[in-house]
């Protein structure tokens, strides 16, 4: 079944993201740095995202292994994927912190959760029946969407601090 196989790279991406943003985020916090809770928020995001997806996949590859009709296991794929999801919704809109943040980061941030409401309805329309039937391409699309939402976010992670060091030269060289 091809659907395994594809499951069995999402979970092997999640579990690498998550490695490589734990490895990161404990070696790029130097002297004399501020720690924002935002950094802090998408460190978790990018941790939290990563390995509830991975456990997401390794669910389905563990249900695959009952006598499940391809539906029934799309369907309680779905079902867990959009519980999930609404949970890390929930988490990171009780966490947020917009008041201090640019027009742009804030449009960002709400883009993001445009992502994850719209796998959460996806994921229930196929557990439903609606427009999809119970199928491995809606919940596919889940990892994707989040996939590209931990992507953003770990590479927010690795490039802030760069940008700093370089704005920080600049202003050396100039004065």
């Amino acid at each position: 079944m091809k659907e395994l196989d594809q499951l069995i790279v999402v979970l092997e991406c999640c579990i690498i993201l998550a490695g490589f943003a734990a490895i990161v985020g404990t070696l790029q916090p130097q002297k004399g740095r501020n720690l924002s809770k935002g950094k802090i928020v998408s460190l978790a995001m990018i941790i939290y995202i990563s390995l509830i997806n991975a456990l997401l996949a390794a669910f389905t590859l563990t249900l695959s292994n009952f006598d499940l009709s391809d539906r029934t296991l799309w369907l309680i794929s779905s079902i867990a994927m959009s519980a999930a999801t609404s949970f890390s919704i929930g988490y990171l809109w009780v966490k947020k912190r917009l008041r201090s943040v640019s027009l742009v980061a804030k449009i960002t941030y709400f883009f993001l959760f445009g992502i994850a409401g719209s796998v959460v309805l996806i994921n229930m329309m196929n557990a439903l029946g609606i427009i999809f039937d119970r199928e491995y391409a809606p919940y596919f699309l889940s990892f994707v969407c989040n996939l590209f939402v931990v992507g953003y976010a770990f590479s927010r992670l690795l490039m802030r601090p760069l940008w700093a060091v370089v704005r920080e030269k600049e202003s050396r060289q100039i004065s």
